[in-house]
């Protein structure tokens, strides 16, 4: 099957295993973000400067930009998981088939945040042409 050729290709193991590299770095921008969020709300309940908080603000953005920048390519992890999953003859069907689901689910929430990058990073959407929707 072309899928399964497709899956259990050598660079795609090879992508994989690049692609797993970011999961510290991601725990990392995570708390840092979190950090700049947290900040940012405390300096408006205790009257900060408009100043600081747009700083705290801007630098929430980028690491959650970063962020989103380092998931892009992700759903092709859990897509293999999902064939792997749908492969496996050991597990109980039930088990199998709720695994094949939950890691397809993943994939297509990780693709729809990939189909919203360019758009977090600020480029501009081209106009539709005359007469479409």
């Amino acid at each position: 099957m072309v899928a399964d050729a497709l899956v259990y290709h050598p660079t795609v193991s090879h992508y994989l295993k690049f692609v797993a590299t970011t999961v510290g770095r991601d725990k990392l921008l995570r708390t840092i973000q979190y950090f700049a969020r947290f900040y940012s709300w405390y300096l408006l309940r205790t009257n900060g400067s408009k100043t600081e908080i747009a700083s705290w603000d801007a630098l929430k953005r980028q690491f959650g930009l970063a962020r989103k920048i380092f998931r892009a390519g992700k759903n092709v992890e859990h897509l293999k998981a999902a064939a792997v999953a749908a492969d496996s003859k050991a597990m109980d069907p039930i088990l199998r088939y709720t695994t094949v689901g939950r890691q397809l689910g993943y994939a297509g929430y990780l693709t729809f945040d990939l189909a919203t990058l360019l758009d977090a990073m600020g480029r501009e959407s081209s106009k539709p042409a005359p007469g479409t929707f």
